[in-house]
This record gives C-alpha cells, sequence and structure tokens, in this order.
C-alpha cells in the first residue's frame, strides 16, 4: 500500500535517507530524485521532518469520507485527542460540521484509551508479561514485524486506543455503521487495513487533509460535544502518558522506559533485540511512540500549529479529567472512581478491573504478523566489489563516512548498493574523485588544445599572408586583365581600321584590273588601227611608184605613215605584254588581299572574344578578391 509519495518538488538532498530508520526505504537514482518503496516504509513520517522542499507527501481517506457521506452511507466518527489539543477553539465547530454532512455518531479515543489500559493490566497482572511493548503506534508495529519480527512476542497482544473504541462501539454500543477516525497519523492507515485489526475501521481521515478539505466551511456550523468522553485515556497521546497510566495504578516503582521519536525508537528496538538476546534485565514496560512529542504532534498535523498551545491545552485537559470529567463514570460511582488520587493504587487499580469488568478482554486482544523483510548482507568479497567500483580502494576511502549519500557510513551507502536501493554516483566522494579526474583530463586536453592553438595560430598566420599574398596578386592579375582586355580592344580596333582598308585596296585593284582590260581592248583596237595604216600605207607607196616623180612626197608620207604604225604595233605589242604579266599580278595581290581581309576578320573575332574574356576574368578577379577579404577577416576572428 502506498501511502508516502516523493512530488516533483525533490532536490536529491538526501535528507530523507539520513533521517529514515529502514535502509532499504528509499530508492535513489542517478537522476537525483528519492522515492518511496512501499513494501517498505513504515510511513514513520521521519522524512516529513528532514525534507526542507516540501517534497513529500501522503495519501489519506479524507475525500473518500466526505463522498461517502455525501451518498448517505452510514458513518460514526472516531476523535482523537490530539484533535481537541489541536484545535481547541475550532474543535466544536468542526464535529458540528461533520454532524451536518450527516456523521451519525462522534466518540472519543480517549475512552478506547481507558480500554486498552484496562487490558494492559488485566494481561501483564494475569499472565506476567514483564518487558512488554505497547503498541498504540502502528509505525511501530510495522517496524517490528518486518525488521525485527523478534519482538512480535514482546508486542502487548491489546489492540490501540482507536481499535479498542471501535470494538467497544461496534460489540457494546452495537453501532454497525462504517467507521472514521479522525487521526494525527498517516501509519494508522497500516492499522486500519491489517488483517488483524478485524476491518472495524474504514477510514483515516487526517487532521491536515480534513482542514484542507473542508477550509472555512465549519465555522458556520453548531458546536457539538454531546458524545465524546474522557478518561486517564486523554493522556495517551502525550509523551509519556502510558507510563502515567501505569504508575497511576502500580506505582512508580514499575520501570517504564519511555521511548519517543524517530532517530531513537527504532534504533532501540534493535537494541532491545540484542538485550533480550544477552538475557539482560528488562525493564516492566517499554512505552515507545515513533514521533518525538507524542501524537498530539503526528505525522499528519499541521505543522504551524505544532507549538506549546497543543501541549498545555492537552495538559489542561489532563487535569479537567483528574477532577471531574470522569467521576461519573458509566461503569462506577463517584466512591469508586479509579481516577482519583486520594486512595492507594491498589485500590485504583482493583476499582479499574471493576470498573470495567463489563468487558470480554478477548474482544480487545489482536494478534501480529511476521512480515520480515530481509535486508540483504554483503559477503565480504561483494561488498569489497562495490567498494572497488565506487573507487574507494583502501580503509582510510572506505571509512570517510560524511554521510553525504543520506547513510551514517560509506558501508551502509554499499549495502544500498547492494540491494539495488542506490548507485555510487550519489557518493560525493565518488562524484568528486570523477570529477578530479575529469579535470585533469580536461586540463590535459586543455594544455593540447593550446599546443594545438600555437599550431594554429602559427599556421593561421602562414595563411592570413598567403591570402594576402594572393590577394595583391589577385587585384594585380584583375588590373592586369583589364589593361589586356583594353588593348584587346584598341588592337580589334586597329585590325578593324586595316581590314576596312584591305578592303578598299581590293576594291582599287579590280578597277585597275578592269582598267587593264579595257586597255588592252584599247591596244586591240589601236593594234587593228596600226595594221591597216601600215596596209594602207603600202597601198600608198605602189600608188606612188605608180606615179613616178610625182608620188615621191607621197611616197615619203606613205613611209612615216608606215614607221608610225610600225612603232606604234611595237608599244603596242609591247604594252600588251606588260599588261598580260601584269593582271597574274593584281589577281595574285587581290587574292593575297582577300586572304588577308578573311584572316583579319578572324582576328577580330578572335581579339573580341580575348577582351570579353579578359573582362570576364577581371570580373571573376574582383570576385575571388572579395571571397579573399572575407575568409581573411573570418580567419583574423579566429
Amino acid at each position: 500500500m502506498e501511502l508516502v509519495y516523493t512530488n516533483d518538488q525533490c532536490s536529491g538532498c538526501n535528507k530523507c535517507v539520513r533521517a529514515c530508520p529502514v535502509l532499504i526505504s528509499n530508492i535513489a537514482t542517478v537522476q537525483g530524485k528519492v522515492s518511496v518503496d512501499p513494501e517498505h516504509c513504515i510511513a514513520c513520517g521521519a522524512c516529513f521532518d528532514a525534507c526542507a522542499h516540501n517534497a513529500r507527501d501522503y495519501y489519506d481517506d479524507t475525500k473518500v469520507f466526505f463522498d461517502d457521506l455525501a451518498a448517505g452511507k452510514p458513518i460514526s466518527v472516531i476523535v482523537a485527542p490530539a484533535f481537541l489539543a489541536n484545535y481547541p477553539r475550532e474543535y466544536k465547530s468542526v464535529l458540528g460540521y461533520l454532524k451536518q454532512k450527516g456523521v451519525r455518531h462522534i466518540y472519543s479515543v480517549s475512552f478506547g484509551a481507558d480500554i486498552t489500559t484496562w487490558g494492559y493490566l488485566k494481561y501483564i497482572t494475569e499472565h506476567q508479561f514483564w518487558g512488554g511493548i505497547s503498541q498504540p503506534c502502528p509505525a511501530i508495529v510495522s517496524y517490528v514485524e518486518k525488521y525485527v519480527p523478534e519482538l512480535i512476542p514482546r508486542l502487548v497482544p491489546i489492540h490501540s486506543p482507536m481499535m479498542c473504541m471501535a470494538v467497544y462501539a461496534r460489540k457494546y454500543l452495537r453501532n454497525d455503521d462504517k467507521l472514521a477516525f479522525l487521526s494525527p497519523c498517516i501509519a494508522k492507515k497500516l492499522e486500519i487495513t491489517d488483517e488483524n485489526c478485524g476491518g472495524y475501521v474504514s477510514y483515516n481521515v487526517t487532521f491536515r487533509k480534513l482542514m484542507e478539505h473542508i477550509g472555512d466551511g465549519f465555522q458556520t456550523a453548531p458546536e457539538y460535544l454531546d458524545e465524546l468522553e474522557y478518561g486517564l485515556g486523554s493522556l495517551y497521546p502525550m509523551p509519556g502518558g502510558l507510563r502515567e497510566n501505569v504508575e497511576h495504578f502500580l506505582g512508580k516503582e514499575r520501570v517504564v522506559r519511555q521511548v519517543e521519536g524517530e532517530s531513537e525508537a527504532y534504533h532501540y528496538l534493535q537494541e532491545y533485540v540484542k538485550r533480550i538476546g544477552n538475557k539482560q534485565q528488562l525493564p516492566f514496560m517499554v512505552d515507545i511512540l515513533n514521533c518525538s512529542k507524542g501524537c498530539i504532534y503526528g505525522t499528519a498535523t499541521e505543522l504551524s500549529r505544532n507549538t506549546d498551545d497543543v501541549l498545555l491545552t492537552l495538559s489542561a485537559m489532563r487535569s479537567m479529567n483528574k477532577k471531574d470529567m470522569r467521576k461519573t463514570s458509566p461503569f462506577t460511582s463517584k466512591n469508586k472512581s479509579p481516577w482519583t488520587s486520594d486512595i492507594s493504587h491498589e485500590e485504583r487499580l482493583q476499582n479499574f478491573m471493576e470498573a470495567f469488568s463489563g468487558l470480554n478482554i478477548q474482544d480487545f486482544m489482536r494478534s501480529y504478523t511476521n512480515k520480515k523483510v530481509t535486508i540483504k548482507e554483503p559477503a565480504s568479497s561483494e561488498l569489497n566489489a562495490i567498494f572497488n567500483d565506487m573507487n574507494k580502494t583502501d580503509e582510510a576511502s572506505r571509512t570517510i563516512n560524511c554521510s553525504a549519500c543520506g547513510y551514517q557510513s560509506c558501508t551502509d551507502m554499499a549495502r544500498a548498493i547492494y540491494n539495488g536501493v542506490n548507485v555510487r554516483e550519489n557518493c560525493i566522494h565518488y562524484v568528486k574523485e570523477l570529477a578530479e579526474n575529469e579535470r585533469a583530463k580536461v586540463q590535459e586536453v586543455y594544455a593540447a588544445q593550446q599546443e594545438a592553438q600555437k599550431d594554429r595560430d602559427e599556421r593561421l598566420g602562414q595563411i592570413i599572408q598567403q591570402f594576402t599574398e594572393l590577394t595583391v596578386a589577385i587585384r594585380e592579375l584583375s588590373a592586369a586583365n583589364e589593361a589586356s582586355a583594353n588593348e584587346a580592344t584598341e588592337l580589334a580596333r586597329y585590325i578593324q581600321e586595316i581590314s576596312s582598308l584591305c578592303t578598299e585596296l581590293d576594291t582599287s585593284l579590280a578597277t585597275m584590273s578592269d582598267f587593264v582590260g579595257i586597255y588592252q581592248k584599247t591596244n586591240g583596237d589601236i593594234s587593228e588601227i596600226a595594221n591597216q595604216t601600215n596596209l594602207l600605207s603600202l597601198n600608198a607607196s605602189i600608188e606612188a611608184a605608180r606615179a613616178g616623180e610625182q608620188g615621191k612626197g607621197f611616197a615619203v608620207v606613205a613611209s612615216e605613215i608606215r614607221n608610225l604604225a610600225s612603232s606604234t604595233q611595237e608599244l603596242i605589242v609591247g604594252n600588251t605584254r606588260r599588261a598580260e604579266e601584269t593582271i597574274p599580278k593584281i589577281d595574285a595581290s587581290m587574292n593575297v588581299i582577300r586572304q588577308l581581309i578573311g584572316d583579319m576578320n578572324n582576328m577580330t573575332q578572335r581579339v573580341a572574344t580575348i577582351a570579353a574574356n579578359s573582362e570576364e576574368i577581371s570580373a571573376q578577379s574582383l570576385n575571388i578578391q572579395g571571397k579573399t577579404d572575407e575568409i581573411k577577416k573570418a580567419v583574423d576572428n579566429i
């Protein structure tokens, strides 16, 4: 059954582990949060006192109780006297509020405590049961049943005041209602659900959860006190309350050992086992409570109310009880009261037995169950292996006992690890050593990094220098490319002009060729004329010869004409020969010029391409220069 649990506010401080009387009730993990093992927890509430983070909470039956009331289920309430002490001004209105909500009857546990005292004294005196351990506290009973079952025969076999009141209500008052206990104790749920307690009580309604649930709703309710009854049983919630009852009836020579508080009670029980084993003398009775200040400051009370006012209020109730409240017991007359201190303790005991003679002690007896929980103990070799795993390799490291893990000793921490409820990472010295080792490694890595950084800085310096040189070279290349592009463009312009001149020369040569052709044709015509002239001169000569002396002058003219024709013919022949020699040369020149024009056109295209490429190279050089500057800046910032 899960009663106590860890909420989200846990910081892993291990205070709960340190306070817990059970080695294996808390489970600590690497993540730091400490959870509760419900099978091993005894609901002692020690962790609540220790935790500064409010990281522990508990379950009770408050909500179910009010739901069942609202559903019309018949329920009566048993009220712990600690409720009156914690809420001296409010308790009557709270009880009135419960009556309004449907509670049928309200009984005080103080009367049940009187029955418990009667049962204790009757059983002890009739069975010579010396050295018994009181059992009103369910956390104590749970611890005995689970962790020191050897003490079960020492537990007084009488029900607690709550259970005695419940049995009395059921068997003697004939109340068949479901019973709710208005409780200052978380662990009472363990008793309520214990198979040895008969299922008489159905709800554990704790003070804190009750008041949280009802808020201010009780303030307008009518006050109620009619069915509450009191006796010396009202002393039970106080430290030493049972001892005072025993001394009241058996005398102060009876040694009752009074033990309270988680830090003392469970250690005492372990020592008590040893004392029995050693056959040492035992006290008449052990009055033992889990809470150091008794049930009035129980685990389910409001911390803000845990002041001296509670103790003073209960002390005032005790005085009233002794003087007035039980002088008219339902079992005794005023003259036979067992509560008065005016008679001897033997007479008080006799009156007490007579007062409760109508009760059957068997109705109020109980048994206990051996629920032994085995806490595994590591063998020497196993313990050694755990210590080695925690880097505790020598005696000094194994006995640091700093308790930072929550345990009293390094050995207990190793035992917890062996039982699977803790891990080595929760040992501060293990973590510290790991941290030291990591620090050493970090220093080594840092030194290596510094050396590497130095080398990197040198290389980066070289790279930066190279980038600087590269930037200068790129700038120079860009400038050269730009100049080359300009020169190529200019060259292309000159070539274009030469090409134009060649084209014009080609045209002129073509014109000259045409002229030579015309000239040759003209020469042909002249040659034809010369031939005709020469023929005419010949005819003139013939005619002059026939004319005789009269024809001499004409013969001279004919001779001159013949000479002119002959000279013309020779000139024409020479010119024709020279023209024929010139034309092939002109044709050859024209072919060369055409080839030159074609080559120049190709050259112009290539120069244009070179210029374009130079411009592209120049643009890319500028881009590369920009990227180089960015890389240089990035390298400078490393």
